[in-house]
């Protein structure tokens, strides 16, 4: 078995062709196959060799891991001319020399005339210079073309209703029906699963194949995906490509399961697993008809299910990019990661929370919310300086210690540890949540949480007024 993915480079990996690169690869490991990364760039106007290496970026960062290439489809055009020459040998097709001049005006005349225009095919019979400009066509029969699609079941189309398509353009140019099946017969290709847009050029294929005496690949057509608004995702609606998730801060493990659910479920409810996992259940024929809908949210949802679960060894290097000019190493992130990683759903996000650790303590602004819930009552002042004072004399400054320490304070004092806590964090963090304020502390070390602490008394004036 040996499948393909086949993206063309004129834009970034789009998350339809993820997913479709995904399904080809679990298909193929599942069943103990090979997969290939096939790079569609005869389209010489739309093709960018940067899009091909941000494809191949991507696919990489994902965990998409292919056998075989890439391969480049603009390295092989004397192949595809070689092959469509066999054809017009055959008399499987023939050199068109109708000028675009002219098939504009039979299909304007078709439409005056409230017909759909279809080429008429009289250069079948026209035996022309082969020096002069032409496109070669493939000459369709009359009669039905059928094939069993793996997700769909069994397809049919008529014959009648489809042109005598190009193979060849005039600038001697392979089109996509030509270039992808001689690929596909050169690459000893068995299962082609690609997306439900294509479905209309299968039964060209399926002529192809015929024609060339291959063995007719089989066939999965993927389902659409759609939007939150169920049209087909687009800028529109939100982020369409890998790289925008990945910028964003959600997690190549969390992208490549989430894909993997747009149209198939491993059933018992699953939802959470490995690729590993999904190698050992995936069939393309347990893809679902139906389209699939992108739901942004339920991504970020998981993508803190994830972070939750990795380890900081796992984050960290999915981290670095988001950490700034001056990037910590793990030891020194290694705690801050553990204590951040259960609040937070995307990279960006866990990033942002890590700032407090390394901005200087003059930066530290004060939530408005926060201020106006715990910065309150004319004895605070007094508290916060008692609270500064015992801090300051606590030995070892460990979490246990400090708890201890603020607790008995409070006892005291007659009032709530959450009167002392509440504060403290406001004036470690800025914010009025955080992880436990006393880990936050002990990251920050003693003296520069009594300095945040001082920082706020002086200004209690300034900001409860």
């Amino acid at each position: 078995m040996k499948l393909r993915f086949a993206p063309s480079p004129t834009g970034f990996l789009h998350v339809g062709g993820a997913r479709t690169a995904i399904f080809n690869l679990l298909h193929a490991r599942r069943y103990g196959g090979t997969m290939l990364l096939r790079i569609e760039d005869t389209d010489v106007e739309r093709s960018r060799q940067h899009h091909a290496e941000q494809i191949i970026t991507s696919l990489k960062w994902l965990g998409v891991a292919w056998d075989e290439g890439p391969v480049y489809q603009s390295d092989r055009l004397d192949r595809y001319r070689e092959r469509a020459e066999e054809l017009v040998a055959a008399g499987k097709a023939y050199r068109c020399y109708c000028t675009v001049e002219e098939l504009d005006a039979e299909r304007s005349a078709a439409e005056r005339a409230g017909k759909q225009w279809r080429y008429s095919g009289r250069c079948r019979k026209i035996d022309g210079d082969a020096g002069e400009p032409h496109v070669i066509r493939f000459a369709v029969q009359p009669g039905p073309i059928e094939f069993h699609d793996l997700i769909r079941g069994d397809v049919h189309f008529e014959g009648e209703l489809i042109d005598d398509f190009v193979l060849l353009r005039s600038d001697r140019n392979p089109t996509y029906h030509l270039s992808v099946v001689v690929d596909d017969i050169d690459m000893a290709i068995t299962h082609v699963a690609r997306g439900d847009d294509h479905l209309s050029n299968t039964p060209k294929h399926v002529l192809l194949f015929r024609a060339f005496g291959a063995a007719v690949p089989s066939f999965a057509h993927l389902p659409l995906i759609l939007g939150g608004d169920k049209k087909r995702l687009s800028k529109r609606t939100g982020a369409t490509s890998a790289e925008e998730y990945r910028e964003m801060g959600i997690v190549p493990d969390a992208l490549f399961n989430f894909l993997t659910l747009l149209g198939w479920s491993p059933g018992e409810n699953r939802e959470l697993f490995t690729a590993g996992e999904a190698t050992q259940w995936f069939d393309l024929a347990d893809v679902n008809k139906a389209p699939a809908v992108f739901d942004p949210e339920k991504l970020i949802w998981m993508n803190g299910q994830y972070l939750m679960r990795m380890t900081a060894e796992q984050i960290y290097p999915h981290l670095v990019p988001f950490l700034g000019d001056a990037p910590r190493t793990l030891d020194e992130l290694r705690t801050i990661i553990e204590l951040h990683k259960m609040r937070v759903r995307t990279l960006r996000e866990l990033a942002k929370q890590m700032a407090i650790y390394f901005i200087g303590d003059d930066a530290i602004e004060y939530d408005a919310d926060t201020v106006k819930k715990h910065i309150k009552g004319d004895d605070l002042a007094g508290r916060l300086s008692a609270l500064h004072e015992t801090l300051l004399s606590t030995d070892p400054f460990d979490v246990v210690t400090s708890e201890a320490a603020l607790r008995s304070l409070a006892e005291t004092q007659g009032v709530s540890a959450a009167k002392l806590i509440h504060p403290l964090r406001l004036a470690l963090t800025g914010r009025g949540a955080s992880p436990p304020i006393f880990d936050v502390a002990v990251v920050l070390g003693k003296e520069r949480t009594l300095r945040r602490l001082q920082r706020l008394i002086e200004r209690l004036p300034l900001i409860e007024g």
